[in-house]
């Protein structure tokens, strides 16, 4: 028999400590000898990466122990942590940022390079000349890193082939290993606003030949440069408006979808290629991903929906005759997936126990005006299955705004959501303009209007679902993190639509920001605010910083003290300058944690300190049964 409890007092066994001690995520699948080799991110390990095979659809095993943790931080968010070859895996180890050698038939590890200072990423092996190729972004000099395109032999020696670009990023060899391919871009620019795509030949020695420009350019962002089996070269590319797929330079399959994500991370794979004549796909409609196998027939290309009831596909990996994905679906979490033959199997997924099918609230799309303009969102409602709210009673909500501020939402399950729609909130997740997933126009949208459109669509999403009768109108809260949590401070300071906030390592003085901040995102702002310090003015003017004394409701910030991305006195200012004001404003620091969290008991704490802080300001505490 259900319990009848108010809205947002409800009981759930998924606890924070569940939420954090299983939010292991899978990434970065790789083929090789018929084996399945991906990443696992443990929280419960103070967030170690560790390394994971698979052959033939077997029990996976884990290759790396403790402590040992493949893990790039080139760019700050890394990616392209590791390759295999035949016998042997190349991983970057997060502690120290070297590129060791795993020998899988002894397990035993070894020192590749030895070059403090110096980060590796986007590994590369190749076979034919024994070395590796990889990103090397160098710390050592003054100003900012040098990003560089390097091989490393097997001794560890290492010569550069390309340092003429900010960043390089990409780099894939052809089947025959006889030319190369790599992409390059440069500031202002980032990697989702224009990017260069170069192909060089390759003699016996080693040595490359001039670079041709392939695809790219000015305004045109190009990523996921992939060779074919029969040494085609194949790329996403939007200069259609849309992130879409090219055969040498021809589009297989144009349409308003978007067939990548932006480039935050390295070794990003939405496509793969099962044999000559077939692509695997993943693509974007309306922020919702879902799986095309495409076919080749006469130079032609036919596209079937394969039906996994999935709406989130981050990561395919293909090898002749073999497939695997990353995905999730509305009641389902993040899934390894294996296909065999003709049929699709569950290799590993996280289970949602202690949750029943009945307890999972499934996100559906809104979409609503801002003035001339449209956003969207996911809306969740509150959903448990041993509780009922009051006749008449309506839910508190959150409305979450992404980070990014390049990047989107989407509406597979996520305990981190559920954590919340258990507890009887309802929970808007919002991609406002400047989201991916909609096309190039979208994405611009945020274009010099960053705190301006995506605080105007964040307000407009909690007004919408408030009209219809969805949710309460005194209790609205709004949280997110980084670019997010901007966003919230944004809202905060020049809105009175919400009734509390919750930034997590957010930003409040964008000017600070353009002056201390890591070499990827130093030129960001150019796009979102202006050029720095030409645009001062407007810095000023849309940095909540400087109109802390606005915030009239609760505030609630989380920060770690090893943040690169947005540095500890981002948050730590903002505090003091809302404690000036006379607001109340909680503060929750974690000295072992960097841009997000990751270690499990973190994610506990900063749970359930968000939840009595709701409770507190919404007054629910006493209700609760």
């Amino acid at each position: 028999m259900k319990i009848a409890a108010a809205y947002g007092t409800w009981r759930s066994p998924l606890t924070g400590d569940f939420v954090a001690g299983r939010s292991r995520r899978a990434g970065e699948l790789q083929w090789s000898n018929g084996h399945l080799f991906w990443l696992e991110t443990r929280p419960e390990e103070q967030g170690r990466q560790t390394l994971m095979c698979s052959a033939a659809g077997s029990a996976p095993r884990e290759l790396l122990p403790t402590p040992w943790s493949a893990r790039s931080t080139v760019h700050e968010y890394g990616g392209g942590s590791y390759c295999v070859s035949a016998d042997q895996v190349f991983f970057v180890n997060g502690a120290d940022q070297q590129i060791y050698q795993l020998l899988l038939a002894t397990g035993s590890i070894s020192s590749l390079t030895s070059s403090p200072g110096c980060r590796y990423a986007d590994l590369q092996f190749d076979a034919r000349r024994q070395r590796l190729i990889a990103v090397c972004e160098d710390h050592r000099g003054d100003g900012e890193p040098q990003n560089r395109l390097v091989t490393v032999d097997m001794h560890g020696a290492q010569q550069v082939l390309e340092d003429a670009w900010d960043f390089v990023s990409s780099p894939r060899l052809s089947p025959d290993g006889t030319a190369l391919v790599y992409l390059t871009w440069r500031h202002p620019y980032m990697p989702w606003d224009s990017t260069w795509l170069w192909r060089r030949t390759i003699d016996d020695m080693g040595n490359l030949g001039e670079a041709i420009l392939v695809a790219g350019g000015e305004g045109e962002s190009v990523t996921q440069p992939q060779w074919s089996p029969k040494g085609e070269l194949f790329w996403i590319s939007d200069k259609s408006g849309w992130w879409n797929l090219y055969c040498e330079g021809r589009a297989i399959l144009p349409m308003e979808a978007e067939f990548a994500p932006p480039q935050w991370v390295f070794g990003q794979s939405t496509y793969g290629f099962p044999d000559a004549d077939a692509l695997l796909a993943a693509c974007n409609r309306e922020g919702e991903w879902q799986l095309l196998q495409l076919s080749r027939s006469h130079d032609q290309w036919q596209s079937t929906s394969v039906d996994l009831n999935l709406n989130q596909i981050s990561h395919i990996a293909c090898a002749p005759g073999r497939s695997a994905l990353l995905g999730s679906g509305p009641k389902r979490l993040p899934t390894l997936w294996l296909k065999r033959q003709d049929t699709w199997e569950v290799l590993a997924e996280q289970s949602f126990a202690p949750l029943t099918a009945e307890d999972i609230s499934v996100g559906h799309p809104v979409r609503f005006t801002v003035g001339d303009h449209q956003a969207h969102g996911f809306f969740f409602p509150p959903t448990n299955g041993g509780y009922t709210a009051p006749a008449g009673g309506l839910p508190p909500l959150i409305v979450i705004g992404h980070g990014g501020p390049t990047s989107a939402t989407d509406p597979s399950l996520n305990f981190k959501i559920q954590f919340w729609t258990q507890r009887g909130f309802a929970v808007l997740d919002v991609n406002y303009r400047g989201s991916t997933g909609y096309g190039r126009v979208y994405r611009n949208a945020l274009r010099g209007q960053w705190g301006v459109v995506d605080v105007e669509d964040l307000c407009a999403g909690a007004e919408y679902v408030t009209a219809q009768g969805w949710v309460h109108p005194q209790r609205r809260a709004i949280r997110g993190s980084s670019a997010g949590g901007y966003s919230v401070l944004s809202a905060l300071t020049d809105h009175d639509t919400f009734n509390a906030g919750v930034s997590l390592y957010g930003i409040g003085d964008l000017e600070a920001l353009a002056r201390d901040t890591h070499k990827f995102e130093a030129r960001y702002l150019d796009s979102l605010i202006g050029p720095y310090p030409a645009a001062r003015d407007l810095y000023i003017q849309r940095s909540p910083i400087h109109k802390a004394g606005r915030i009239g409701c609760p505030l609630l910030v989380f920060q770690g003290l090893e943040d690169k991305v947005v540095p500890p006195a981002q948050a730590e200012q903002m505090v003091a300058a809302v404690r000036a004001a006379g607001t109340p404003v909680e503060y929750v620091i974690y000295p072992d944690e960097a841009h997000g969290f990751r270690h499990a008991a973190n994610i506990q704490h900063q749970l359930d300190t968000e939840l009595a802080f709701y409770q507190k300001v919404f007054g629910l505490q006493e209700e609760t049964p």
